[in-house]
């Protein structure tokens, strides 16, 4: 049985250095740029003097920040890194459809990197490497050379001279689903660590119904993904024919009854900066309380994974907002951490 007493100590430990809602509202009243630079500065953020105008600079502080944080707990995980293949790999498979999309859109490799988390596997040399080249099927060939475990799936769908962005995705998820499922299997089927890889793969495949909603003849068997628990294949499919997001919305939320992702998908209308981030609050919001239940288990560790990236969202959303001169009330809030 895997243990996760130390690593979860570590978490709390770098969980005390997270800015929290007081900073970060406090940063959503910023006047400038240099006003948060400065207060990330104070706070640990590897800010250069230099570029304390820059919002793409201070982007790419907190990117360092939370990527040395990422290495210290891979670190301490040892021979825990497969089964915390959910943590790693989740990142990486969302910086790779970014910077395959920014790629097929022949965007500048500072907007392709905007929001993305740095890992062990694929640093922040790395992604500034990715997010230079000029084609997907570039991309694909830079990580395959790299021998990243998620490369064999962009490989194929983005090679093509027009690839289709959305199978890029779906492949990159399939594989990335694959791997965190058996690697959560060997440290234990009845564990926590396998039935929240279950509920990753649900919430994916309910994203991936919403998007297909408004399609005529939405293909769902053919992108969804096996090993959930709550969003079973029938459901998805009634959810995408019902021909309107917010009637799949309502299915969607009878599936994940008895959770708080139910009332996420019930009132998407109420969710400030988006469905995607009200679902990460909630996220967080029932591994805090699994926490408290299970304090020996993986929920505070995968707690803390999803606060860091919580914490790296709000914080792009305060300097850009800042920068563009957003109004405060609506930076505040549309802020994911709670507290």
């Amino acid at each position: 049985m895997t243990t996760w007493d130390d690593l979860n100590a570590r978490a709390r430990g770098l969980a005390a250095h997270l800015l929290g809602r007081a900073t970060l509202e406090g940063l959503a009243h910023a006047p400038d740029l240099p006003t948060i630079a400065a207060e990330l500065a104070s706070r640990g953020y590897p800010v250069q003097e230099s570029a304390r105008t820059s919002g793409a600079a201070l982007e790419l502080a907190v990117r360092r920040a939370i990527a040395l944080k990422l290495r210290i707990l891979a670190r301490w995980a040892g021979s825990r890194t497969e089964p915390l293949a959910v943590l790693f790999e989740d990142e990486d498979r969302r910086s790779i459809t970014a910077l395959v999309r920014g790629a097929a859109q022949h965007a500048p490799a500072e907007l392709r990197l905007s929001g993305l988390i740095p890992t062990p596997e694929l640093p922040e040399r790395a992604l500034e490497e990715l997010a230079r080249q000029r084609t997907p099927a570039s991309v694909a060939s830079l990580l395959t050379a790299w021998r990243h475990p998620l490369a064999p799936a962009v490989l194929r769908d983005a090679s093509h001279p027009e690839p289709d962005l959305f199978q890029v995705e779906i492949a990159l998820s399939r594989a990335f689903a694959q791997r965190a499922l058996a690697a959560a299997r060997r440290a234990g089927r009845r564990g926590l660590l396998f039935r929240y890889v279950r509920q990753v793969i649900d919430i994916e495949n309910a994203f991936t119904a919403l998007a297909l909603s408004e399609e005529k003849e939405p293909r769902v068997a053919e992108v969804w993904l096996p090993g959930g628990r709550a969003i079973t294949l029938d459901l998805a499919q009634r959810a995408a024919l019902s021909g309107d997001a917010t009637a799949a919305c309502q299915l969607l939320a009878a599936g994940f009854a008895g959770t708080t992702l139910a009332g996420v998908f019930a009132a998407p209308d109420k969710q400030p900066a988006g469905l995607e981030l009200g679902v990460l609050a909630a996220q967080i919001t029932e591994l805090r309380a699994r926490a408290r239940i299970e304090p020996l288990s993986v929920a505070f560790l995968l707690g803390f994974a999803l606060r860091l990236r919580a914490e790296a969202l709000d914080i792009r959303r305060v300097i850009w907002g800042v920068s563009l001169g957003a109004p405060v009330p609506m930076l505040v809030e549309g802020l994911v951490t709670a507290a």
